[in-house]
C-alpha cells in the first residue's frame, strides 16, 4: 500500500468511479451525481485513493466524500474497488476524510450505514463512530433501514 497516494477527486476519475459504484452498491450514484458533486467544493469535499504503478483504467483504488453543513461532516460515499479490499484502504482513505474534514473545521462527522453491511460498520465502528439512530426503510433498492452513526467529537 505504500505505493498509494491521495488525491482530490477530478473528472478525470469518474469513470473509474462510476464502475466501483455499479461493482459496490445496488443503487449506485450516476456520473452527473458526482460531477454536480465536483462543482461545489465549498461543500462537497472528495478523495481519491490512487495506485500509480496500476494499468491505465485501474488507478483509482478507493474513493469517499462528505458534505460540509456548518460543522459537521456529512459523509456521503466511501467505497473501495472489489479487488482492493481487505488491506485497510478502506481505513486510510477513511482517516484522511476525517483529518480533512477537522481541517475544514467539522467538529463531528455522520454517515448512514445498512445494518446488513458489516464490513463497512466494522470499518466505522472502529473509527469512533457509533450508533445513533435508524432511519426506517432507507435503501430504495429493498427497504432496508439505514443506521445513523455519528462522531462527535471528530
Amino acid at each position: 500500500m505504500s505505493g498509494l497516494s491521495l488525491a482530490p477527486l477530478a473528472p478525470e476519475h469518474l469513470d473509474q468511479v462510476c464502475a466501483i459504484e455499479r461493482l459496490c452498491f445496488t443503487t449506485p450514484w450516476t456520473r452527473p451525481l458526482f460531477e454536480a458533486e465536483l462543482q461545489k467544493p465549498e461543500i462537497c469535499h472528495w478523495r481519491a485513493l490512487l495506485d500509480p504503478g496500476a494499468p491505465r483504467g485501474e488507478e483509482l483504488q478507493a474513493y469517499g466524500g462528505f458534505w460540509k453543513a456548518v460543522d459537521e461532516a456529512h459523509f456521503t460515499n466511501i467505497a473501495v474497488h472489489p479487488r482492493a479490499q481487505r488491506r485497510g484502504q478502506g481505513r486510510r482513505l477513511l482517516r484522511a476524510l476525517l483529518d480533512l474534514a477537522r481541517a475544514q473545521g467539522c467538529r463531528s462527522a455522520t454517515l448512514e450505514v445498512r445494518p446488513s453491511n458489516t464490513a463497512a460498520r466494522a470499518l466505522y465502528e472502529g473509527e469512533g463512530f457509533t450508533a445513533a439512530a435508524i432511519r426506517p426503510k432507507y435503501y430504495s433498492d429493498d427497504g432496508e433501514d439505514a443506521l445513523i452513526l455519528w462522531r462527535n467529537p471528530l
